[in-house]
C-alpha cells in the first residue's frame, strides 16, 4: 500500500469513528467516555487530514486555500486509485 492509500484509509477510518460517535453523542449528549473519544478521534481525523492534504492536495473542495488557483481539481482526484 503506497503513502497516498495508507493516509486516505486512515482518514476514512477516523470519519467513520466521528461518525459512528456523533450518531451516538446525539442521544447522549452528556456522556464523559463518548465526548473524551471524541476529543481523540476529531485530533488524529483533523492530523489525517493535514496530513494527506500536504503531500496531495486538498481532500475536500473546501480545502482549496489558494486564492489564486482553483486547485481542488488537479489530478487525480483523492479517490481514484493510482495506477
Amino acid at each position: 500500500m503506497c503513502d497516498r492509500q495508507r493516509l486516505l484509509k486512515q482518514v476514512r477510518m477516523y470519519h467513520f469513528a466521528l461518525v459512528d460517535v456523533g450518531l451516538y453523542l446525539d442521544g447522549h449528549p452528556n456522556c464523559p467516555k463518548a465526548l473524551a473519544y471524541y476529543q481523540k478521534y476529531r485530533k488524529l481525523y483533523l492530523e489525517a487530514v493535514a496530513a494527506y492534504e500536504s503531500q496531495f492536495g486538498p481532500l475536500t473542495m473546501m480545502a482549496n486555500d489558494d486564492p489564486d488557483r482553483w486547485t481542488w481539481s488537479d489530478d487525480p482526484w483523492p479517490w481514484e486509485m493510482e495506477a
